[in-house]
């Protein structure tokens, strides 16, 4: 006779809420955006984003002008970061980065410690 376990022991999974929450961090640079905002909230210009992003990215996999600008409208869109055009002269744009950014952030580094080196990814 077999036993039958329980998947959903405690508490189930809303997966559909969790699926809603990330879709807009869906695409492969979404993370390395956020992930290189400043955690503290401070802003960053889009071309020193863009340089750490691709100091950390291998030499064939760079983040281009035209994705990085699609990631910005995503991560807006959906609440993460935030964006300002500064009226000075010359021109600027800052980004930062919000509450639910930063805590996706944090449940990601926690992911990340949990997973085993030898992981499939």
């Amino acid at each position: 006779m077999q036993t039958r376990i329980d998947l959903n022991a405690g508490k189930p999974v809303d997966w559909r809420n969790l699926t809603s929450w990330l879709a807009p961090v869906g695409r492969r640079w979404d993370i390395a955006v956020l992930a290189n905002l400043p955690a503290d909230g401070s802003w960053v210009r889009p071309a020193e984003l863009r340089d750490a992003i691709n100091a950390q990215a291998a030499p064939e996999r760079q983040i281009s002008w035209k994705v990085l600008e699609e990631a910005f409208r995503r991560l807006e869109g959906g609440g993460y970061i935030a964006r300002r055009e500064m009226t000075q002269v010359p021109r600027e744009t800052r980004y930062w980065i919000l509450t639910p950014g930063h805590r996706l952030i944090t449940a990601l580094t926690l992911l990340e410690a949990w997973l085993e080196p030898g992981d499939p990814h």
